[in-house]
């Protein structure tokens, strides 16, 4: 497995990840110590405003090759303490992705992923898995919207059901290790409606939400909502009793913002639109 400094800006270092079979990942360094690695070669949920599925999903990764992405970011001599499972691909789709966090804890290394739930089955086993915490991208509240944002991810009602059963039986440490994501996105899913049709989900289980800004890429025409209208859905989301969190730096900068991590199926293939 080889690495290729895709770019160097701001806060983070994002690497194209070179795989034996002539595909290739991408990684991303937050901070100098946090490492964002990809779990799948493409993706199968088909969310329209991200470019990591964007021509469908070729394969999931091994556990030697989720641990390979960060041997080879810390043979770099960088000190990763954290790891979290957000790049390419959806983490519950990949079946390394829980004994990856088994790893990482032996190793010292706190571990974390987002997923947007499903399966929900795999749900489960990973709420209650030994990580460092565990984000589900939720991104509507009704169900229309999430099958436009979410297509190939549970629908909402099952999704809370399970939040719902789970969550209640962690510790309260543990809980705080859950979180929901809302990446906002112009026309999708900013409405007034869909934010409070959220917020009514939501507040039953009392878990941080993180409000995600959203980063344009070349596969997609959606488009950020207004600075303004993200610290109006900010307000309205606290006002209805939510724990909100806005975007840090690191990921409102293009090389760590939600869904602009890519993959391609051979190394040959530079074409843009091949960019997942």
């Amino acid at each position: 497995m080889r690495l290729e400094e895709v770019a160097d800006e701001g806060q983070n270092r994002r690497f194209r990840v070179l795989l034996a079979d002539g595909a290739s990942v991408e990684a991303v360094l937050y901070r100098g110590d946090s490492l964002c690695i990809s779990s799948q070669v493409g993706c199968a949920v088909g969310c329209p405003f991200c470019a990591s599925g964007a021509r469908g999903l070729s394969r999931s990764l091994t556990l030697e090759e989720l641990l390979g992405q960060l041997d080879a970011v810390r043979a770099e001599g960088h000190a990763v303490s954290r790891v979290t499972v957000s790049g390419v691909g959806e983490p519950l789709h990949c079946r390394a992705v829980l004994p990856f966090l088994d790893a990482c804890r032996a190793a010292r290394i706190k571990p974390s992923l987002t997923t947007s739930g499903g399966p929900l089955a795999r749900l489960r086993e990973a709420i209650g898995a030994p990580h460092n915490g565990l984000t589900v991208s939720v991104h509507a509240g009704t169900e229309p919207a999430r099958a436009l944002a979410v297509p190939h991810g549970p629908a909402l009602a099952p999704l809370f059901d399970v939040l719902g059963e789970e969550v209640p039986r962690l510790s309260r440490s543990r809980q705080r290790k859950v979180a929901l994501a809302y990446l906002l996105v112009e026309g999708l899913n900013d409405a007034d409606a869909e934010l409070d049709a959220f917020a009514a989900r939501a507040a039953r289980l009392g878990l941080w939400t993180h409000l995600y800004a959203y980063n344009p890429v070349p596969t997609s025409a959606h488009r950020p909502v207004s600075r303004a209208r993200y610290e109006a859905a900010y307000a309205r989301l606290s006002a209805a009793g939510l724990r909100v969190r806005m975007s840090c730096q690191a990921r409102v900068e293009p090389n760590g913002g939600c869904g602009t991590l890519v993959a391609t199926r051979r190394l040959v293939d530079t074409d843009p639109r091949a960019r997942h």
